[in-house]
């Protein structure tokens, strides 16, 4: 077990620390010391979403970690988490009490996901973690995503349309009920050396731009789940040539009964031109594929399915993920 899940896993576990309760020092001046008490408020960064300490996770310093009186008002201490992700508080009056985070300390990217106690006792025992403090990244739709500005960067969940291993520009794209988003700079978490399509994953990624569309930059990908294979859009080639305006940008579709009209080598990769008649349409055969490109010919009649990638001039291209996405009709 890495060091720092072995902190979080030994934070979260409520592990005490090697502190006592002590009263203040110093005479009572005949009054009697007031009882006071040591606790602690583990904070890490939730880095995978998904919602428990796992090896990507790690401790957080730096967050500003009050207690305030149950009736709200004002903190009663505040304290900066260490380089452990431990805020610990010390010579605290007995009682319960609020625990609240600064937003200020933590950015504006992250927010408080959880806190697993909101309100913790102060007891005359040896000091131990009585909360835990999840911050993460915000998690949006993809709609959501696409329409934030770049350089934020956020959680999104969906499913696999085209695995990473596919593209030789490391690319890949997911989606989910909304809309369809590309990913680029993948790095796969949990050994993973592959996407299947259908898979279902949490990806952190940064809103950036490429090619005049929104895409989610050095995304880190999570798989929670293996689904079914999701099914494309069917779409006329014209359509196809303009994400349908954009709409399907990044989106896997299916284009049928479509005319080959030229072919040629773009290395490292072959383009073929084809049309059903509506407008012409760009396949792209990535050279990652391995895809033979012998039977390409002009006329040839061609089910092709795909995702969609944008040219940054107004068009986009299809590319199909494998052998398996392209069925000749003749």
């Amino acid at each position: 077990m890495r060091p720092h899940i072995r902190i979080i896993a030994s934070l979260l576990a409520g592990a005490p620390l090697l502190l006592a309760a002590c009263d203040p020092a110093g005479g009572d001046l005949g009054f009697g010391a007031e009882p006071t008490g040591d606790v602690a408020v583990a904070v890490y960064l939730d880095r995978d979403g998904s919602a428990t300490p796992t090896v990507p996770d790690t401790v957080f310093q730096g967050a500003r970690v009050s207690l305030r009186p149950q009736g709200g008002g004002v903190a009663v201490a505040t304290v900066t988490s260490d380089a452990q992700g431990i805020a610990l508080f010390s010579a605290v009056r007995l009682g319960d009490y609020l625990v609240t985070v600064d937003q200020a300390s933590i950015g504006d990217s992250l927010l408080v996901a959880r806190i697993t106690s909101d309100t913790i006792r102060v007891a005359a025992i040896a000091s131990q973690v009585a909360a835990t403090v999840r911050l993460a990244y915000p998690e949006v739709s993809v709609r959501q995503a696409r329409l934030l500005p770049a350089g934020r960067r956020v959680f999104v969940r969906g499913l696999v349309l085209a695995g990473v291993q596919l593209f030789s520009d490391q690319s890949s794209h997911m989606a989910d009920t909304s809309l369809a988003v590309r990913l680029t700079t993948v790095a796969l978490q949990g050994g993973l050396t592959g996407n299947a399509a259908g898979d279902s994953v949490v990806v952190l990624g940064t809103v950036a731009q490429a090619n005049g569309q929104p895409v989610l930059s050095n995304a880190r990908v999570t798989r929670v789940a293996t689904r079914p294979a999701p099914i494309p859009k069917p779409v006329s080639s014209a359509a196809a040539a303009n994400a349908q305006n954009g709409a399907l940008d990044a989106d896997l579709v299916l284009i049928s009964s479509v005319v080959v009209s030229d072919s040629m080598t773009v290395a490292p990769h072959f383009r073929i031109v084809a049309s059903d008649g509506s407008g012409a349409v760009t396949i792209e055969l990535d050279a990652n594929l391995g895809i033979s490109t012998a039977g390409f010919r002009v006329g040839r009649i061609l089910n092709v399915r795909g995702v969609l990638v944008p040219t940054g001039q107004g068009t986009w291209i299809l590319r199909p993920r494998g052998g398996g996405d392209v069925t000749f009709l003749n």
